[in-house]
C-alpha cells in the first residue's frame, strides 16, 4: 500500500503525522471487522435512534447487484455532519456491499486537535480517512491522500466504499438546493479509479444536533423526514483518456454534481407531492454544460468514424 514520502509528510506537524499513522494502521483490511463492529453497534444505534422512523429511501436497487468485492465511490451533497453516517448505516443494513468504508475528511480537528483521533475513532472507528489538510503548504500531502483514495478503490483483492463530496466542503447556506461549485479533486478520483462504480447520492433532512434529531425521530417523524436518494452509476468513458488533465477532472466533478442535482430535483418533486403542492411548479435546478459538451464530443467522434468509413468505401470502390 502506498505510503507518503518524507517530502509529503514534512509540512505536517508532529501530532498530525502521529494521527495519520494511527489511522493508517487501523485502515488495514485485517482490522475492518473492528471498525465495522464498532460502527454497527455505536453509530448504528445512534443513526437508528435519530432517523429510523423518518427515512424515505429511494434508488437502493442501483446498488443491489454489487457485492463485497466491488468498489463503490459515493458522491454526495453535504448539509449535515451526519449525512455520511446516515448513508453508511443504510449500506450496512440494506446492501451486500463491503463494510470497508472510508470518508476522507477535510476538517482539521480530527488530525490536529488533541481530542481529534479519539473523536474520529468514537464516531467512525477511525474511518474518516485519509485526511485532506486545509493549509496550502500541505498540498503535497493532499496529493498523496487523493492517490491513496484511488489506490484503495483499485485494490484487486477486496472491495472498498469511499464517500466524497464534489462540493469539497459542507454547504452551510439556508437553501438545500443551492450547491457550491464542484471541485476537480472529486473528478480526479472518479477518473483515476479503474474499478470503482461511481454512485451519486442526495440526502436531506438530518440536522446537526443529536438531541434534536432524536426528538424529531420519536416525537415528530412525519414532520421531519430524512430523504436519501441513490442514483444510477455514472459513466466517464469519454473523459478517461484525458484523466490527468485538470479540465477533464473538473468536467467529471461537474458530472457528479449534476447527477446529485438530478436526484435533488426528484426529491423536490416528491416532497411537493408529500406536502400537497403541485410538483410541476418545482423549478428544475440548473446543471453544468457538461452534457452539451459530452454530446458534442460524441457527435464529433461519430462524424470522424463516418468519414473514415466513407474513405474506406472509396478506396474499395477504386480497387
Amino acid at each position: 500500500m502506498r505510503r507518503p514520502t518524507p517530502e509529503q509528510l514534512a509540512p505536517l506537524t508532529r501530532f498530525e503525522r502521529a494521527s495519520f499513522r494511527i489511522a493508517d494502521v487501523l485502515a488495514a483490511p485485517s482490522l475492518t471487522p473492528l471498525s465495522a463492529n464498532w460502527n454497527s453497534v455505536v453509530m448504528g444505534a445512534l443513526i437508528y435512534s435519530c432517523g429510523s422512523r423518518r427515512f424515505n429511501i429511494h434508488g437502493l436497487d442501483n446498488l443491489a447487484h454489487y457485492g463485497k468485492k466491488d468498489s463503490i465511490l459515493l458522491v454526495a451533497n453535504h448539509r449535515s455532519f451526519f449525512d455520511f453516517f446516515t448513508i453508511t448505516a443504510l449500506l450496512y443494513w440494506r446492501t451486500k456491499l463491503t463494510k470497508r468504508i472510508f470518508f476522507p475528511v477535510r476538517q482539521s480537528f480530527f488530525y490536529d486537535h488533541p481530542l481529534g483521533p479519539a473523536v474520529n475513532f468514537a464516531m467512525s472507528g477511525m474511518r474518516m480517512f485519509p485526511p485532506v489538510m486545509r493549509d496550502k503548504d500541505k498540498r503535497a500531502f493532499n496529493n498523496y491522500s487523493v492517490a491513496r483514495c484511488i489506490e484503495e478503490l483499485d485494490r484487486p483483492d477486496i472491495g472498498t466504499v469511499l464517500g466524497i463530496h464534489p462540493e469539497g466542503t459542507r454547504n452551510k447556506g439556508s437553501d438545500p438546493y443551492a450547491f457550491l461549485p464542484a471541485q476537480p479533486g472529486a473528478g480526479r478520483i472518479a477518473l483515476g479509479s479503474q474499478r470503482a462504480h461511481v454512485i451519486p447520492v442526495f440526502v436531506l433532512g438530518m440536522g446537526q444536533s443529536i438531541t434534536g434529531e432524536w426528538r424529531r425521530n420519536w416525537l415528530e417523524p412525519d414532520d421531519h423526514p430524512v430523504d436519501v436518494y441513490f442514483g444510477a452509476p455514472l459513466d466517464f468513458t469519454d473523459l478517461r483518456p484525458k484523466a490527468n488533465m485538470l479540465t477533464a477532472q473538473k468536467r467529471a466533478a461537474d458530472r457528479c454534481l449534476d447527477a446529485i442535482k438530478v436526484l435533488a430535483d426528484l426529491q423536490r418533486r416528491d416532497a411537493a407531492v408529500r406536502d400537497g403542492r403541485d410538483p410541476d411548479c418545482v423549478v428544475v435546478l440548473e446543471k453544468s454544460d457538461d452534457g452539451d459538451r459530452t454530446a458534442a464530443a460524441a457527435a464529433k467522434i461519430a462524424r470522424a468514424a463516418e468519414a473514415t468509413a466513407h474513405e474506406s468505401r472509396d478506396v474499395t470502390d477504386r480497387g
